[in-house]
């Protein structure tokens, strides 16, 4: 196999060494970023000798983030260089296990033959005990309708907590489905070893969305989820709805991260419901994802508009479907699958 994957580098190496070469500036050591080494030791002062202009024997560092770590190896040792490989850590949410997350020196740099690349992958965990996520249940038992900015800075203002929808058949507010979703959703994410903190349990607070967000960004959480039910004045509406941030330059650093896990936690929501998709949605006017600096989603567990989704998300074993599709939907995307 090792073989195999050598002959397979040395072709696609050779092969794609049309791209503009770059000098590397310095040697030195590694930029700062949290990883460790594979073998436990500490950041590493890379060997390569890296020359401020191309000598005629020089070697051009191939491509190999996004490449699994067998064909990163494989293309570095094709090339003449040799490799220490790191583990992430922290890792990163939504890459595959096994997958390179950066490199050291930067793709096509040119470096002295037998130089070292430090090569930083995803590791390949089998659980999701060393994950954060933040869970947000929509609303609360008071409105706050106090203004705060849409954003950061923002002239645009809207109510701090707005006062959500109710069930047109059941007449239950959606804060209180919302935390009893919450709930069970946490216990679902405990249960598969998530690290799971909850915004609120108890509908008497006042919280507004901008705190919320803060308190994912304190929290460092991988994921934001957000508990929320839909309200449309066509009451035949009804289905799932997965919100993301996108679309300012806010959420510009969470907005790819956000969007993954949102079409992960959609499609195992509707799996385990067997609810009609209404599909992903990106949105720029949301304060709870505009003050976000992690990846963050809102799911829109289903319409109390509807009369017949209205009562049906107010039964225990549908709520039950939801946080498990959910939590399914989470544990996919924090391991990469």
């Amino acid at each position: 196999m090792a073989g195999s994957l050598l002959t397979w580098a040395a072709l696609t190496f050779g092969a794609s060494r049309g791209a503009s070469p770059v000098v590397a500036n310095s040697s030195g050591p590694l930029p700062s970023s949290s990883i460790t080494s594979q073998d436990g030791s500490g950041s590493v002062v890379a060997t390569a000798s890296q020359n401020a202009t191309a000598g005629v024997a020089d070697v051009e560092v191939p491509v190999l983030v996004g490449k699994s770590i067998q064909v990163a190896e494989a293309l570095v040792t094709a090339a003449g260089l040799t490799v220490q490989t790191r583990v992430a850590d922290p890792v990163a949410p939504g890459v595959v296990p096994g997958v390179v997350v950066s490199q050291w020196p930067a793709p096509n740099a040119l470096v002295s033959p037998g130089a070292q690349i430090v090569i930083t992958y995803q590791a390949r965990i089998g659980t999701a005990a060393q994950y954060i996520v933040l869970i947000d249940p929509g609303h609360q038992q008071k409105a706050n309708t106090a203004l705060e900015p849409v954003g950061p800075g923002s002239t645009q203002r809207k109510a701090k907590v707005a006062g959500g929808a109710t069930g047109v058949a059941t007449h239950i507010p959606e804060y209180k489905q919302t935390l009893a979703i919450a709930l069970k959703l946490r216990d679902a994410l405990v249960a598969k070893g998530v690290k799971v903190l909850m915004v609120r349990t108890t509908n008497d607070v006042d919280i507004p969305n901008s705190k919320r967000a803060a308190i994912g960004n304190t929290a460092k959480a991988d994921l934001v989820v957000r508990i929320h039910l839909n309200g449309s004045a066509d009451s035949g509406m009804h289905g799932i709805t997965t919100l993301y941030p996108s679309g300012n330059a806010w959420v510009a650093a969470i907005t790819v991260a956000s969007k993954k896990a949102a079409q992960a936690v959609d499609a195992a929501v509707v799996a385990a419901t067997g609810a009609v998709s209404l599909g992903l949605s990106g949105r720029s006017d949301m304060s709870g994802f505009n003050y976000s600096t992690r990846p963050s989603i809102i799911v829109e567990c289903g319409f109390l508009s509807n009369a017949a989704e209205d009562k049906l998300v107010a039964t225990a074993a549908y709520q039950q479907k939801l946080a498990d599709g959910i939590a399914t939907g989470v544990v996919s995307y924090l391991l990469g699958q």
